[in-house]
């Protein structure tokens, strides 16, 4: 057995034994390993955004319109898994975590024996102080290859703070190292490259924004180290928010197809074999509840991606959906729209004259009628790009152009979620 055979079967081990993908941290959001790391891939870090043409960076699938549906029989799951398992990648990594242990001495140990009313006392009494520490913990996930170069999408989650990662493909017959290309926390995706000795079967993007509920897709990766797994299952819904408290982006697929620890990264596809999702996430008290994002979020931020530049450009508005009652107060006639509910001091959007109550009804010259097509644009917005808004105000519409700022971490973005 080779010392990279070990390495595998040293996580798959530890998988199984566990029941969980992903070791455990004390603080699993924290970045540990930053890009100026040997496993991150700098050869765009001097490319912008404007450099950069992504027509032929994937290939695209058919459009959803022109086609018949595919013909169910008992073996067109599996003409589809043949054709999609040999893009579809399993990733192992070694990477930074951080612990806490304990440093001092225990309460009771300063005691022969155990006496209650002491000992209470002692336990309140900070004796030992929690150090924290790195080490090195393992990761298992999924991905698929989008570009015959060796390029792999994959969940930010799954590579975070790796110092070490490696793909094996679906033969299983070879790993390969790979570097990070880019990261973004914000969307929970990642590009990462290996450089590839064949030639690479690569997944088509379909179009995430013309699924519909009910539809059905299958979802591949590695669950808990069983190397490329598939499930069926449906689009149960669109459009959800965020299944985990503290994450920002809303904008997932809900699919029943069994997605596990580890299936995280791989593909969710449609019946033509194009990716449609991402899978992402999981509600750990649910059954058959998993969670993906959406394709089309991927191509807006695949910029960002191979740059590695994701930050964010900062408006520094806060606007919700208006509300029937919001629209006949302000006298507004029209059904869509965002209404503003605060403005930053000295934000882009305060020099442009914005107002609370004032309500955008387009955005870049495109009509405001789906929110979660103009949070997926939102998220693909860098600093210095200029935006162009029309805005209704006391029964008059107006247009204002603005040019966004760096966005601070504790700044806002355009787009707030609606009060539950």
């Amino acid at each position: 057995m080779t010392g990279k055979t070990k390495f595998l079967s040293s996580l798959i081990l530890l998988a199984l034994v566990t029941g969980c993908s992903v070791s455990r941290t004390t603080n699993s959001d924290k970045i540990l390993v930053t890009q100026d790391s040997p496993i991150f891939d700098k050869r765009f870090e001097s490319v912008s955004l404007k450099d950069i043409n992504l027509k032929n960076f994937w290939d695209h699938g058919g459009s959803p319109d022109d086609r018949e549906p595919v013909p169910l029989d008992n073996h067109t799951f599996s003409r589809i898994t043949e054709q999609v398992k040999r893009a579809v990648v399993n990733i192992y990594t070694i990477r930074l975590e951080e612990r806490d242990t304990k440093f001092g001495i225990a309460p009771n140990d300063l005691l022969p024996i155990r006496i209650p009313l002491v000992s209470t006392i002692l336990d309140i009494i900070p004796f030992q102080v929690p150090i924290p520490f790195k080490e090195e913990g393992f990761s298992l996930g999924s991905g698929f290859l989008v570009n015959r170069e060796g390029y792999i999408l994959t969940n930010a989650h799954v590579i975070s703070n790796s110092v070490n990662i490696r793909v094996v493909l679906s033969e299983g017959k070879k790993e390969y190292p790979a570097t990070i290309i880019g990261i973004d926390r914000m969307t929970d995706t990642a590009l990462i490259k290996i450089e590839p000795d064949f030639t690479p079967t690569v997944l088509p993007f379909g179009d995430s924004d013309k699924l519909r509920m009910g539809e059905v897709v299958l979802a591949m990766g590695n669950p808990l180290g069983f190397q490329h797994s598939v499930t069926s299952g449906l689009i149960s819904a669109k459009e959800r928010w965020a299944p985990h408290a503290g994450d920002r982006y809303t904008n997932f697929l809900q699919t029943d197809s069994a997605i596990n620890p580890g299936s995280s990264g791989g593909p969710l596809v449609n019946l033509h074999g194009e990716v449609v999702g991402i899978n992402t996430a999981i509600i750990e008290q649910a059954q058959l509840i998993g969670f993906a994002i959406p394709i089309n979020v991927v191509k807006d931020v695949m910029g960002m991606l191979i740059t590695g530049k994701t930050d964010r450009g900062w408006f520094g508005a806060q606007a919700i959906p208006i509300t029937p009652e919001q629209a006949a107060e302000l006298n507004y006639p029209e059904p869509d729209g965002m209404v503003i509910k605060g403005v930053e001091k000295n934000s882009p959007a305060e020099k442009s004259g914005l107002k609370v109550d004032d309500i955008i009804t387009r955005f870049n010259k495109e009509p405001i009628t789906n929110l979660a097509i103009l949070q997926r644009k939102l998220l693909a917005l860098t600093p210095g790009q200029e935006i162009h808004l029309t805005i209704f105000r006391d029964e008059k519409s107006f247009e204002v152009s603005s040019t966004l700022a760096l966005k601070k971490p504790e700044e806002e973005e355009i787009i707030d979620k609606p009060a539950s």
